[in-house]
């Protein structure tokens, strides 16, 4: 335990001893309660220190939060001067550019406006031309399409007199109708009824089928060409041996074929005896036909014909065929018949019936012979006379008028 002792208060002030001793009752007093009361008084903080402690913080916030804001307004002020700047710029940059486009439009307006003005006077020259035109062309617009359909028809009327060719003469008969009917004139209608009867008649004209006739006089000037003739040249050097359809001399190999298998070895041997003499005939016959050759010629003269001779008569007989297709082409029947005619002569007289050319060649010639290229063309005559009807109706359609 510890002994309590009176605190003794320094701030007190010291007894004079000269002064007057205290009064009875105030020593008396307990000297704890003098400490404890000098402790409360040295603890307590005034009201108004506090007071103005707390203003003086409020103030100190109050300018800090001033001077935030102020840096805040400071920055967004200068924000808003950069982007206000910005602005401007490109505020003024599209001020240039409209301007610009401004300007090129109104110098495209201007060019429009030419340009409307170049038109419409153009429109109004076009329409003038028109209308003089149209003036001069209502008297002879039916003159100037007759005319041309008058043309067509003599073109096909040529196509089917001179070339013989009906295709050609359809082609131009069809031009003149389509012609007439995009006019629309109902003064050509009867010209129109006879062109299309005339190409009625025309497309039922039966054709030649030309194309397979000249492969097939192509095909005998080829046979033609490599046939050999009677006598060699250099076209066919090789002479034919024998007909066809010669028999071949029998052999002893034949002679002994013809023994049964299980004959016995003396009539083998008589056979063999027996087929000498035939063997040695037929010897002497192959080696006499090599020397001799036997042939049926109606003309004499063929045997005489020199290599050059037989060449120029495989060219005359070329030259004929050619001629032929000539004449197929030009639709000439007259010389296209001779000339096979004189072909097939020819192959019969110095070609070499036994040869397969020539056989070939003189059958082909017969067929190409008989073939018809005689085709009777219808004309163009109604449209022709319909044309002439016309010209003078519209000739003398003036002079009613005067």
């Amino acid at each position: 335990m510890t002994e309590k002792t009176p605190a003794i208060d320094p701030a007190a002030p010291a007894a004079d001893p000269g002064s007057a001793a205290p009064e009875p009752s105030r020593r008396q007093a307990p000297p704890g309660g003098k400490a404890g009361a000098g402790k409360k008084s040295g603890r307590r903080i005034p009201p108004l220190a506090v007071a103005l402690v707390v203003a003086v913080l409020l103030a100190a916030a109050l300018a800090a939060a001033l001077w935030y804001q102020r840096q805040q307004f400071d920055r967004a002020g200068r924000e808003i001067a950069g982007r206000l700047e910005s602005l401007s710029n490109e505020l003024s940059t599209a001020r240039r550019d409209a301007r610009q486009a401004l300007s090129l439009a109104q110098s495209q307006s201007d060019r429009l406006r030419a340009l409307d003005e170049a038109m419409g006077e153009s429109q109004s020259r076009y329409a003038a031309l028109e209308q003089a035109w149209q003036s001069q062309s209502d008297g002879s617009g039916d003159a100037v399409l007759l005319n041309d359909v008058e043309q067509l028809l003599t073109l096909a009327n040529q196509q089917l007199r001179l070339g013989g060719s009906v295709s050609n003469a359809i082609v131009a008969l069809e031009t003149a109708q389509s012609r007439l009917a995009r006019a629309e004139r109902p003064v050509f209608a009867t010209l129109q009824q006879a062109i299309n009867g005339d190409l009625d008649r025309l497309r039922a004209v039966p054709m030649v089928d030309v194309p397979a006739l000249a492969a097939r006089v192509e095909q005998l000037i080829q046979l033609s060409a490599r046939a050999p003739l009677l006598v060699p040249d250099q076209a066919a050097p090789d002479v034919l041996e024998s007909a066809p359809g010669a028999r071949p001399q029998a052999g002893p190999d034949d002679a002994q074929d013809s023994l049964p298998a299980d004959a016995p070895w003396w009539r083998r041997w008589r056979a063999e005896i027996a087929s000498w003499p035939a063997s040695l005939a037929g010897a002497a016959g192959r080696e006499m036909a090599d020397m001799i050759s036997i042939q049926r010629v109606d003309d004499a003269s063929a045997l005489l014909l020199s290599p050059e001779q037989g060449a120029q008569l495989r060219a005359n007989v070329r030259m004929r065929l050619l001629t032929a297709q000539v004449a197929l082409l030009m639709r000439q029947p007259a010389i296209w018949s001779n000339e096979l005619d004189a072909v097939s002569a020819a192959l019969a007289a110095s070609y070499d019936a036994r040869s397969s050319d020539t056989v070939t060649a003189q059958r082909l010639a017969r067929e190409l012979a008989g073939a018809s290229i005689a085709v009777q063309l219808p004309g163009v005559a109604d449209s022709l006379s319909a044309a002439a009807a016309l010209r003078a109706s519209l000739a003398s359609a003036p002079a009613r008028g005067q």
